[in-house]
């Protein structure tokens, strides 16, 4: 996709107008240094390079900078960088030293040794807002998604205490298809950061979860679930899609969208498993099962196979190795 100077000015005053209201900020504690600075993982001294030849002021934010701490597998990076010289960046950005970076507005990714990696380009005004809004409750889900580190002087901003043994929910204020797309993402987050769900997120979880899907929202829902099917299928222990699948959102998103039977479908899943080989992901398996008519049809226009070419860059990467294999599975 295309990335230039215009759009990415018209861009940044959008966001601008969009984060300029995230409501009242906390106190929050005062950042502290990290005397080592924040471990690293293979790949992470390059990106950071490439950022500095770019910008003078950018923070790695969220899950990334408590799976460095915590040194767990999640292996994304999130870096959110103030461009106060647009021509500058885009020069850089023609002459990375990354393959397969996948510019969209003002963001771009890729891939670097095992880490996916996301960069945020904000003009000055914007980055200024986004750093006041990440101190903020509204906004953020969970206390790691305020955590923002300074790799140059090497502050800590962590107003919500997030470093602890359990995830920490500070906004329940979601609803609807947004209180599920948060629980699955916390689900998620809390097995790769390996951190107990706690009982205030695990209680919340739970009755949405528990919650009847209801017609207007339904389709939203099975859209959130498949969108995060590759990810949950790869991360969560045996039998987590399961459960998910039993949960009575999910089972009556998916009986009203399909006309999918859950406990039929984890039948079929555990026959088609037992006769897959090693090589055959769990994700590819439960497309197969879910939405096998629509891949049976035509793959590239059903409903449900356009829900999976949305979302973030990587979940839509994930999604797209596994749908391959579904169609193997399938047309044999």
């Amino acid at each position: 996709m295309s990335f230039n100077r215009r759009n990415f000015l018209r861009l940044g005053s959008l966001i601008a107008c969009g984060t300029a209201f995230g409501g009242p900020s906390l106190i929050a504690a005062a950042p502290r240094v990290l005397a080592a600075g924040l471990p690293l993982v293979n790949g992470d001294e390059a990106v950071l390079a490439f950022v500095r030849s770019y910008s003078g002021n950018f923070r790695i934010v969220g899950a990334s900078v408590l799976g460095r701490i915590r040194r767990s597998g999640l292996r994304a990076l999130h870096i959110i960088a103030e461009v106060n010289d647009a021509d500058r960046m885009v020069a850089v950005l023609s002459g990375a030293p990354f393959r397969g970076i996948y510019t969209e507005n003002n963001t771009m990714t890729f891939a670097v040794a095992d880490v996916d990696v996301t960069i945020e380009n904000l003009l000055p005004d914007v980055f200024a807002a986004r750093l006041a809004a990440i101190a903020k409750r509204s906004g953020n889900a969970f206390a790691h998604d305020a955590l923002s580190y300074n790799p140059e002087t090497q502050e800590l901003s962590d107003p919500f205490g997030a470093r602890s043994s359990s995830l920490k929910i500070v906004n329940k204020t979601f609803g609807g298809p947004a209180a599920l797309a948060v629980a699955l993402r916390g689900q998620l987050e809390a097995r790769q950061l390996g951190l107990a769900q706690g009982e205030d997120f695990a209680g919340w979880k739970g009755r949405v979860l528990r919650a009847i899907a209801r017609p207007a929202d339904a389709r939203n829902h099975a859209e959130n679930f498949l969108q995060h099917l590759a990810a949950l299928a790869d991360k969560l222990p045996p039998g987590g899609v399961e459960a998910l699948l039993r949960s009575r959102l999910i089972a009556t998103a998916l009986k009203q969208v399909f006309g999918i039977n859950a406990g039929d479908a984890i039948a079929a899943f555990k026959v088609l498993r037992a006769a897959s080989g090693a090589d055959t992901t769990d994700a590819a398996i439960w497309l197969a099962v879910l939405i096998r008519p629509e891949i049976s049809n035509n793959a590239s226009v059903g409903a449900a196979t356009l829900w999976l070419q949305s979302g973030t860059r990587f979940q839509v990467l994930r999604s797209r190795r596994a749908l391959a294999q579904a169609e193997a599975i399938i047309h044999g």
